[in-house]
């Protein structure tokens, strides 16, 4: 985006670039249609996942996209890219934040100063997630003060779609509630509790307008464990079954 027309016009001239490219974009399709080591296991094992759900209240994928704090984003993303590699139907689901977490610096007392840069999402490797009638794609979530409605984008991480819900979205009059995806682990306990529930029960609901249904799903920490509520519902309540589905992994086990 910050490259000139003019600049752009020069590259498409220059064949040397040109070939470069193709070879490049050819090796990428590569990557993208062919069969992987997933899919030669699969052949073997019917039994194996179609689709596999992954909730993370954060991905590191890269610094392009600050939607991650530390090693659970880092531990996040690398199983998407690992997942892309090879070839595992890995689905990412998240909360897409305005401000992510905030970048540090030391001032020259040595006190850590804080700022948090607002995303452009329009400039990052993102795009809106559109129905069959071209209108954005909406889920919308019960809470006590009224639904909050999220709208859905999607990252391509190699071969693996993340899906990130944005309630900062003129749907929701309640300002409480647009701020809902401002600050990745911002806010107070309401706060992380509405992310929580907009992760979980939305990040499901947001799979079902996609039109995806899952095998198993995995939760990366219990930022997503609403999630197992709203599985439940789907499943008329047979705890049995919705354990059946259910993975939980945790960044730092204790006591």
């Amino acid at each position: 985006s910050q490259v000139s027309v003019e600049r752009l016009d020069a590259l498409a001239r220059d064949r040397r670039f040109v070939r470069n490219l193709d070879r490049v974009h050819g090796d990428l399709q590569d990557y993208l249609s062919g069969d992987r080591w997933y899919q030669r296991w699969a052949a073997e094992h019917p039994e194996a996942p179609a689709a596999i759900g992954y909730f993370s209240a954060e991905f590191g994928i890269s610094k392009v996209l600050p939607q991650y704090s530390g090693g659970l984003g880092i531990l996040a993303g690398d199983h998407l890219k690992a997942a892309s590699d090879i070839g595992a139907p890995l689905i990412g689901v998240g909360l897409l934040y305005h401000h992510g977490y905030f970048i540090q610096s030391l001032n020259a007392q040595g006190w850590q100063q804080e700022r948090y840069p607002v995303n452009d999402f329009y400039t990052l490797p993102l795009r809106l997630v559109k129905d069959s009638q071209g209108q954005d794609l909406k889920i919308s979530v019960a809470l006590p003060r009224g639904p909050v409605v999220a709208r859905i984008w999607c990252v391509e991480v190699g071969r693996v779609q993340l899906y990130l819900l944005d309630t900062n979205i003129e749907d929701n009059q309640d300002a409480e509630y647009r701020d809902i995806t401002d600050r990745l682990y911002g806010g107070d306990s309401v706060t992380r509790i509405q992310q929580e529930i907009v992760l979980g029960v939305g990040g499901l609901r947001a799979l079902r307008a996609l039109g995806l249904s899952p095998t198993v799903y995995h939760m990366n920490e219990g930022h997503a464990a609403f999630l197992t509520l709203a599985l439940l519902k789907d499943m008329d309540g047979n705890e049995e079954k919705t354990r059946d589905k259910c993975i939980f992994t945790t960044h730092t086990p204790v006591p």
